[in-house]
């Protein structure tokens, strides 16, 4: 499980993710975030949105999965290769993000998957 730890690290470093991202995304609930804010994402935002969600849905199975079975070398394979992918949502996300609506919603998406991590 320690080789695992680095690549989880650099999956977070690549996604731009730091305990200060988690924590501004509960402020952001805090400061009463509706959920009718993401009628108003782009619509190359939301469809950013859905890819990253189904890519977050098979990383955080994965996550589960070498929680329970730290040995198993498919499941590690598996989850190297999705945090290879992670990158190519680098340049959108560093895009999208810069805008505040976007990147509230992301850093609330996202703290599901920081909790299994």
């Amino acid at each position: 499980m320690s080789k695992e730890n680095p690549s989880r690290k650099k999956f977070l470093q690549l996604l731009g993710l730091s305990a200060g991202a988690v924590l501004a995304s509960k402020s952001g609930l805090a400061n009463g975030f509706d959920k009718t804010e993401i009628l108003k994402l782009t619509s190359d935002q939301q469809t950013f949105m859905n890819r990253y969600e189904k890519w977050m849905d098979e990383f955080t199975k994965e996550i589960r999965i070498q929680k329970t079975s730290p040995e198993g070398i498919e499941h590690h394979k598996r989850m190297i290769a999705l945090t290879e992918e992670s990158e190519q949502f680098q340049p959108q996300l560093e895009k999208f993000m810069q805008d505040e609506t976007f990147a509230t919603i992301f850093r609330i998406s996202i703290e599901r998957m920081t909790k299994e991590i």
